[in-house]
């Protein structure tokens, strides 16, 4: 379609004060009902304004007969119509003024000839009118600066910083439902549809200066101009990282992308070199679009590529060890100062390397302590700790549940010997504390009592934000079993980054440290083109 070339209202697109619903419904299940429900629900403060002859009131609210006869100014329609009754609403909006729309309304381009051809007229109606049409064929828009809902789903994202731009309307309000139970944040969102009479770029341009987004991440099924693409990524990547998944990658692919938007999706190898070119991020699935967006808005920028990896066990240590060689990032060299203080916490079979195998070690402190070791070390970027996430269920999936099963077979094979046994677990456990100290004061030794405190989630993750403020390097916790995948998930919206495998740790810290290297050299061209300036 043709895009149009005017100025855009965005202020009101994404803060209006007031809200039209054409199609407006009480029936459940129709787009007219959906979109204002939400809207209701996601806590919006202007007015919403339904718009049905038919009816006088919709979900409580006053119904108008059409656009035409609500008082005051609209700042954004939204058509919640079949197709074909569009171009007529879009001519009323024009009329009254009304610079922004946001098309519903499937069975355009996507579908054909006669739909590309309403899809022309819907653009000719709002170019001449300089109306920003959002879609046809979208989801919707959310806003968290006006509490703005406007989705064809039941999503309510989680405030925050992370702005998203995707041409799959329902793929993108299901990614802000993974995003939600990751603990991210979203500014805005917006379905792009067909892009009638807008382009990817146009959106990402705003939301490149928007002020309330510090992470962009975009769903691409195709780019119509990449050379006006290219450009703007370019001006904001410097600033803000920019992370990007591809559609239509393959023959398949590419077939389903022109029946699902209309969109071209073009070659891969060319749009792979536009995103170096522009230092755009590419996630490779719609997983790692996720992780990338919790990690970017979560960890700071490591300073380069070097990674140290702190494992309870040496075989997960050689699997993040391999998955770094195969995303080319560097095993850190750990100094010999660094190996010495490692000597004092940890037993001497330890590794005496990097990856850190700490051999199983128990002691609750000591984990704290390696991990205060590799994070203020000048030779590391990056830190990976595994083993350290437990999830809620550790101490009765672990320890509990354990000792439960063992009385409970003992009571079975054994009950003369039940107050024996009971005895024992009593001796060890009261006894533990003090003969450990006459035994070994800083080695591993058994679970202590005395540390029970720090055996929580909540107190590793205090602990190591307070090593991210300090140290300004990224650390990301690795969990590594079923009970430590539930605090994988739990822990995400404490702003702390975690990953279920070695692998995808990997993967993210791979991508923040290419990002990473792209920004300070960014920077450093900035600084020098100042100093010619000078």
């Amino acid at each position: 379609m043709t895009r149009g070339v005017f100025f855009r209202d965005w202020e009101r697109l994404f803060d209006p004060k007031s809200v039209a619903v054409v199609g407006a419904s009480n029936l459940p299940g129709k787009w007219g009902f959906i979109m204002p429900i939400n809207i209701i629900g996601g806590g919006f403060r202007g007015r919403l304004l339904p718009v049905n002859p038919r009816e006088r009131r919709v979900l409580g609210f006053p119904a108008y007969p059409s656009l035409s006869k609500i008082e005051g100014e609209v700042d954004l329609v939204i058509i919640a119509i079949p197709a074909r009754n569009v171009p007529g609403v879009l001519e009323e909006a024009a009329e009254k003024g009304i610079r922004n729309a946001v098309i519903v309304a499937s069975n355009f381009s996507e579908v054909g000839a006669q739909g590309e051809e309403l899809e022309r007229r819907i653009t000719e109606i709002a170019n001449q009118a300089e109306i920003t049409i959002v879609g046809p064929n979208t989801m919707g828009i959310y806003s968290a600066t006006s509490s703005l809902c406007a989705l064809g789903a039941p999503v309510f994202p989680i405030k925050g910083n992370v702005g998203f731009i995707s041409q799959s309307g329902n793929l993108g309000v299901q990614l802000m439902t993974w995003g939600r139970r990751k603990g991210i944040g979203f500014s805005r969102f917006i379905g792009s549809g067909n892009e009638a009479n807008t382009e990817m770029s146009d959106f990402l341009e705003y939301l490149g200066e928007d002020e309330h987004t510090r992470i962009i991440i975009l769903y691409i099924e195709g780019i119509d101009d990449g050379r006006r693409f290219l450009e703007v990524a370019s001006r904001i990547t410097p600033h803000k990282p920019i992370i990007a998944l591809k559609a239509g990658k393959g023959r398949h692919g590419e077939r389903a992308v022109r029946s699902h938007s209309g969109a071209l999706a073009g070659p891969i190898e060319l749009f792979r070199g536009m995103l170096d070119q522009a230092g755009i991020v590419e996630a490779e699935t719609t997983e790692e679009l996720v992780d990338l967006a919790a990690a970017f808005s979560a960890l700071p920028m490591p300073r380069g590529r070097r990674v140290a990896v702190m494992t309870m066990g040496g075989g997960w240590g050689v699997v993040a060890a391999d998955a770094c060689d195969q995303e080319g990032l560097e095993m850190a060299e750990l100094p010999q100062g660094v190996i010495q203080e490692l000597d004092q916490i940890l037993p001497t079979f330890w590794s005496h390397r990097n990856p850190v195998d700490i051999v199983g070690n128990v002691r609750r402190s000591n984990h704290f302590r390696v991990i205060d070791v590799l994070a203020s070390c000048e030779e590391v970027d990056i830190l990976i700790t595994m083993g350290t996430l437990l999830g809620k269920k550790f101490f009765r999936d672990n320890l509990f549940a354990t000792g439960t099963r063992a009385y409970l077979q003992y009571l079975r094979l054994h009950t003369k010997d039940v107050p024996q046994f009971l005895r024992s677990l009593r001796k060890g456990f009261f006894e533990s504390i003090s003969r450990r100290k006459e035994r070994n004061p800083e080695g591993s030794g058994g679970i202590n009592p005395a540390e029970l405190g720090k055996w929580t989630d909540a107190v590793l993750v205090r602990h190591i934000h307070k090593l991210m403020r300090e140290n300004q390097k990224p650390i990301i916790a690795v969990a590594v079993n079923e009970a430590e995948r539930e605090a994988s998930t739990r822990f995400q919206g404490s702003g702390l980054f975690t990953a279920p495998t070695p692998e995808r740790a990997v993967r993210v810290a791979a991508k923040l440290a290419r990002y990473g290297l792209f920004k300070r050299a960014a920077d450093r061209g900035s600084a020098k083109r100042g100093e010619i300036k000078k």
